[in-house]
């Protein structure tokens, strides 16, 4: 079973996600590792080439291994200015759809990221990663000691539990139907399977968190449909909002 976690952010809105499976984490570290090999196996070829086409050996050698060094620091430090650029997601991750964020769902910091490195060296490098393993197979979110420190987490992108609009469009509907919340039709498919997705959570695990998220969508999506206030059956209404959507946007 997928481990999740419930992250409030900093507007108090609860948000599920999906922690990246630990078989997901070492294939994503794989074919990182690969990318490096190969970009420091052309490195050295490249030095190779320049020190045989130079015939001053004694004079010139150690200035060449000073360039291969300086050469190999992108690989070096790969992880890092990868996540920090892209967001969290190296190739290796972007590849398996897996994300580093930060543990209250926001976005990374340089300086999470930079922990987050500093530990792979304990986490991976020096025990070939069974120490990260061990450490993320014991704690409810999968997080590796240089998570632990750098307050992140690695999420799935794509939960195993998501709901496509093709689910939805799977809800019964009717010709003769008439829609309660005509204006329901502003929404956009996105915003419909979140409500879905909730929905779902909700009734698989009826948790207060769940519960909450659930109000929280029933007020938002009043807000846009400008009506006065909330009804008071917030699920029914989510329900009944989702329904006209379907049935209106299919029509």
């Amino acid at each position: 079973m997928a481990k999740t976690a419930e992250i409030v952010t900093a507007h108090n809105v609860v948000i599920q996600y999906e922690m990246a499976p630990i078989m997901s984490r070492v294939v994503a570290s794989v074919l990182d590792l690969v990318i490096v090999g190969f970009y420091i196996f052309l490195i050295s070829i490249l030095v190779s080439a320049l020190m045989f086409s130079s015939f001053r050996w004694n004079s010139d050698f150690g200035v060449e291994m000073l360039i291969f060094y300086l050469l190999c620091l992108p690989g070096f430090f790969y992880s890092f200015w990868m996540e920090a650029i892209f967001a969290g997601q190296t190739v290796g991750k972007m590849a398996m759809g897996l994300r580093v964020i930060r543990s209250n769902g926001e976005n990374a910091s340089i300086g999470d990221l930079f922990l987050r490195w500093v530990f792979r060296f304990i986490d991976l490098t020096g025990s070939i990663g069974a120490l990260g393993i061990v450490v993320a197979l014991s704690n409810e979110r999968s997080q590796r000691l240089g998570d632990l420190v750098g307050n992140t987490v690695v999420i799935k992108l794509r939960p195993t539990n998501e709901f496509s609009i093709t689910d939805i469009l799977n809800i019964k509907s009717s010709k003769d139907y008439e829609a309660t919340y005509p204006t329901i039709v502003q929404m956009t498919d996105e915003d419909m399977l979140l409500i879905k997705n909730a929905m779902e959570r909700l009734k698989k695990n009826p948790n207060d968190a769940h519960k909450d998220l659930v109000r929280q969508l029933a007020q938002k999506t009043s807000d846009r449909l400008g009506m006065a206030e909330v009804p008071e059956k917030k699920l029914t209404f989510l329900k009944t909002a989702l329904q006209d959507y379907i049935v209106l946007t299919r029509s």
